[in-house]
């Protein structure tokens, strides 16, 4: 697709959207709540009301997984929604990583806040670049954010959070052989009135102070409304930094979200949502562990072995803003409706760090970096009550990323740091400007043979152009550097350049992808689901932009992935009781995977990332989904996940080694969570008081292709752990206010949140990097509802 092309079309969607807000309000007056609601788009038209809520023991949730409103347990795919609630009361939600520690097969490792490490059923990406699209797509109200880095924002004042598992590429778009995770913020309400507001605080262990609030209001019933949602997060530093005496690892995070909504006319909705996020970071969370009995992890330096201590010269901080949005336009045509969907996001950082997580000057960085998206989304949909209903579609995607990546080693006495440091003097500096621009066209079609048998076939057609201006300048000897201010060392550099560490190129690729699934389900008996789904994902290619040498700086093929699932859904006791269960087989070829290890040639022999394809590999597993009301006021989940994965085809580039044989990262074989809660009503006027308990037990999981090896490195893997969580609180009689006693890990399990390949036999290197999770922390919390 030409940028002229793709203007066009942006430009061709944005004016039919325009279109639409400026002639809506000529056909009818202001409509009152019931008439929007009956007039809304055959698209997001209610479930059926013979659902009676009277008869759900269980929750019974709203989702849209296949971009119609359906009950969970009517949609044949592997999905688990998270109701408002466990982001309001529970707790979770400090950072979007979280949601799939409550999901079979998943999981999201981040420190702090940051960039999650989004994995579903083995599928991710270990590679942690901008540019490089994660497998599994994260959605913010239906709009695709491409930058995995931008996904880790908190989540609050939302309706709910819908997971789904295995290739999504048909209606759910870009980079999604892994799944999808969507966030479906809270809306405005038109009714004068019911707006849901509330207050929240909470105080917490390291001085956490959290303050969030959600606050709507109808300014014009029925036709016009508003809702402001914000989130202040403040935290000290876990950790005390031996050398320079200071606490590291503070945390500062805001975010503040707007909605408007606009219902001018019966069968017409528009809705702009606007946020903001200011996200600061002091002091690392990464700290060394040796292997040897002496502890020396090189040139005589022994790391402290307390988990609360680190000890690094080079200064650490982090400052993100980003800055987003979207405009949805709904609009019931008559026999079919018409679907909007505008989306923006603007993503800036910069900031240092210590390379070496040691005193000794070694290495240290410094970066900026920015990037932007607009995203445009067409769809029309048939009504969802005919005999065949369908969706048709056109995506637009176009992302610009520029980086600037500058590591050094600094003269011996330059800075301050513990003598002993053997490393030369270096410096080097990797700038690229990225661009990847996208169209497609999808749909998806169901046709009802019988109310119980049903048959959906859905396709996809995408080209992408990716373009890669790429330059890498390094010192080419320790005699070659100088500068002229070791404070502002990344920008000061008076040195020459040179060597193989200094190359530049310039790569573009195209490719095209088609992408389907096709989906048989039978509705066995009442509230019982049997469904086979067979999907075919693709993830875009892209380009190495990590290399440090020009051998290094390859493009990556696409991703294909075959997957055969199948799905029974049930409910028992008048829905008291939901059973799910899922088996699946994957066949996965040209995996994007990133190697780890020692790289001679880089600049001071570094550990560098080797970003490829495997050529094949598998995956098999199941997982079982339960949640019971047994009696009133108690509550029992639970969820059971086995994976088996393995690389069938592993050559390393430029002469590696054959891993045919190993396992995918963050792949446990097995995953296990459980929740109990039991409300006690005090009677009267009293309120209740309501008890929980939470655990998820994860199997021995890898962090790296290699080494695999949990004898003698076993820092680069997690052995199985427990997470256990506690709640108590209190609710008054008119449900205006709750007030909370929670304990996170209850169990003070000590486990790693990741680690960084360090050691190295030519430079005297005899440990790994790691980052330690928190300990048992605890808290309190207040809601005030009005």
């Amino acid at each position: 697709m030409s940028h002229r092309t793709a203007q066009s079309l942006l430009t061709r969607s944005s004016l039919i959207a325009l279109a639409l807000v400026n002639t809506a309000p000529a056909f009818a007056t202001h409509a009152t709540e019931d008439e929007t609601a009956k007039a809304r788009p055959a698209e997001t038209a209610a479930p059926d009301p013979e659902d009676d809520p009277a008869r759900a023991g269980t929750t019974d949730i709203v989702v849209t997984a296949q971009r119609r409103e359906q009950r969970l347990q009517e949609v044949p795919t592997a999905v688990t929604a998270l109701s408002a609630e466990l982001f309001a009361e529970a707790g979770i939600g400090r950072s979007a990583n979280e949601v799939l520690n409550l999901v079979p097969n998943a999981s999201a490792g981040t420190q702090q806040h940051g960039r999650p490490r989004w994995w579903i059923r083995g599928v991710g990406a270990g590679q942690q670049q901008l540019d490089l699209a994660n497998p599994v797509g994260f959605y913010l109200d239906d709009v695709y954010i491409s930058n995995a880095s931008a996904t880790g924002l908190p989540l609050f004042d939302i309706e709910r959070v819908e997971v789904l598992r295995g290739p999504q590429g048909t209606l759910w778009g870009k980079n999604t052989t892994g799944g999808a995770i969507n966030v479906i913020s809270k809306r405005p309400s038109l009714t004068d009135g019911a707006d849901q507001n509330y207050v929240k605080l909470e105080y917490g262990s390291y001085d956490n102070r959290i303050a969030e609030t959600g606050l709507g209001v109808a300014i014009v019933p029925g036709l016009l409304a508003t809702r402001i949602s914000a989130r202040i997060d403040d935290r000290e530093g876990r950790f005390t930094n031996l050398f320079t005496g200071e606490k590291s690892n503070a945390i500062r995070d805001s975010v503040v979200r707007g909605q408007l909504l606009l219902a001018p006319a019966p069968g017409f909705e528009a809705l702009l949502s606007l946020h903001y996020r200011d996200y600061a970071t002091d002091g690392t969370y990464w700290t060394t562990a040796s292997y040897l009995p002496s502890g020396v992890f090189r040139n005589g330096y022994v790391p402290s072995t307390d988990k609360d201590e680190i000890s690094t010269n080079a200064g650490e901080f982090g400052r993100t803003s980003q800055f987003g949005g979207s405009l949805h336009l709904d609009w019931d045509l008559g026999g079919v409706s018409l679907t909007s969907i505008t989306g923006y996001e603007r993503f800036k950082t910069r900031g240092a760090g210590d390379g070496d997580y040691t005193p000794l000057e070694i290495s240290r960085s410094y970066t900026q970096a920015r990037s932007q998206q607009w995203t445009q989304e067409l769809r029309l949909a048939s009504p969802q009550s005919d005999r065949l209903n369908w969706i048709l579609g056109l995506y637009y995607f176009n992302e610009k990323i520029v980086s600037n990546a500058w590591s050094a080693t600094l003269p011996a006495g330059a800075v301050q740091a513990r003598p002993g440091s053997t490393a030369p003097a270096a410096y080097s500096l990797t700038s690229y400007d990225h661009r990847a621009e996208s169209g497609a066209a999808f749909g998806s079609a169901t046709f009802d043979f019988t109310e119980a048998a049903k048959l959906t076939v859905g396709a996809r057609w995408t080209r992408e152009t990716k373009t890669l201006d790429f330059d890498r300048s390094a010192s080419p000897n320790a005699a070659a550097t100088s500068w002229s201010n070791y404070a502002r060392w990344w920008d000061s550099y008076t040195g020459s350049f040179g060597g193989p560490g200094t190359f530049s190129d310039d790569l573009e690729r195209t490719w095209d992808a088609f992408t389907y699934d096709v989906t048989p389900s039978w509705t066995v008996a009442p509230d019982n689901l049997l469904y086979f789904k067979y999907s075919h994902g693709v993830k875009s290619g892209g380009f190495n932009t990590a290399a440090t040498l020009p051998v290094a700086l390859v493009a990556v093929e696409p991703e294909n992935l075959d997957a055969f699932e199948l799905g029974y859904k049930s409910q028992w006791f008048d829905r008291r009781l939901t059973f799910n269960a899922t088996l699946f087989h994957y066949d996965y070829r040209n995996v994007q995977i990133n190697v780890v290890g020692p790289n001679p040639g880089a600049v001071g022999g570094a550990t560098v990332s080797y970003l490829q394809n495997a050529a094949r590999a598998h995956v098999n597993g199941g997982e079982i989904e339960l949640e019971a009301a047994p009696v009133e006021g108690l509550r029992l989940t639970g969820a059971v996940g086995i994976l088996d994965t393995k690389y069938d085809e592993l050559q390393v580039v430029n002469g590696g080694a054959d891993l045919s044989g190993a396992r995918f990262v963050r792949a446990p074989r097995l995953t296990l969570n459980g929740s109990a809660s039991y409300t006690i009503a005090l009677g009267g006027e009293s309120g209740s008081v309501d008890l929980s308990a939470d655990a998820r037990y994860t199997s021995l999981q890898f962090y790296y292709i290699t080494p695999q090896d949990t004898v003698n490195r076993y820092l680069l893997t997690q052995p199985g752990y427990t997470i256990a969580n506690a709640r108590i609180s209190y609710t008054s009689a008119n449900r205006r206010y709750t007030l909370t006693a929670f304990v996170n890990n209850l169990l003070d399990t000590d486990y790693l949140n990741h680690s960084l390949p360090a050691a190295n036999a030519a430079q005297g290197i005899t440990g790994d990097t790691v980052a330690w999770a928190d300990p048992r922390t605890y808290g309190v919390s207040f809601i005030a509802r009005f």
